[in-house]
């Protein structure tokens, strides 16, 4: 089977059996809410990771791995959570004030996954930036950055312009946890070829779907 194929019904199993199991994991949630709050909370100062969040984007635009990774903690965790609702100002707001929530289809695990996936990432694309850029810091202290994708695929020249969300929890002056949101469905139709810490990455994220402890909907 071609590997986008494979990615494109990964994401749809997810997706699928996130909707039956739905209220079981709501459940389950309830059961572990003080479990995942005390896990969720940046202990950094909102301008701090504000800069840290900056820094990493930056990176990534840069195309520098080793900025990448200074930002990092080792057990870091990014998580790729599908979503429309990216595509408007109002779904965006809803997802920062938790009234919206995604479906987890990737978990990629520790630094060096997430600078695998990265590297792989910076081949794919060229450009790989976003724009419109528009940082939001919570009443929690969380950091939140979102942007228009402004990238092409370097193998085929063709465009790629998804809206993107994503939330930064800093810890000691690192990134420990990342959650991205936006249509996973659009990047699986690039084609583009999955590497190996992608695919480690969905195979986790149906792992959550049957986790007491992992939400598919938190995105923590």
């Amino acid at each position: 089977m071609d590997a986008p194929l494979r990615v494109l019904r990964a994401a749809e199993v997810v997706r699928r059996t996130a909707a039956v199991l739905g209220r079981r994991e709501d459940e389950q949630r309830r059961s572990h809410r003080r479990a995942v709050v005390t896990g969720s909370t940046p202990t950094a100062g909102p301008e701090a990771a504000l800069g840290l969040a900056r820094d990493f984007i930056d990176a990534i635009q840069a195309k520098d791995l080793d900025a990448v990774a200074a930002t990092l903690a080792t057990d870091a965790r990014q998580l790729f959570m599908h979503s429309t609702a990216t595509r408007s100002g109002e779904g965006v707001a809803d997802i920062i004030a938790g009234r919206r929530k995604g479906f987890c289809v990737a978990d990629v695990k520790g630094k060096e996954e997430i600078l695998a996936y990265t590297e792989a990432l910076f081949a794919k694309f060229t450009p790989l930036l976003w724009r419109d850029h528009e940082w939001t810091v919570s009443a929690s202290g969380e950091v939140f950055f979102s942007g228009k994708g402004d990238m092409v695929v370097a193998r085929t020249g063709k465009p790629y312009r998804n809206s993107y969300l994503t939330r930064f929890d800093v810890h000691d002056g690192k990134i420990v946890r990342m959650a991205e949101y936006g249509d996973v469905l659009m990047y699986a139709r690039l084609g583009v070829r999955p590497n190996g810490a992608e695919f480690r990455a969905l195979l986790r994220a149906v792992g959550r779907l049957f986790s007491p402890a992992r939400s598919s909907r938190s995105g923590r």
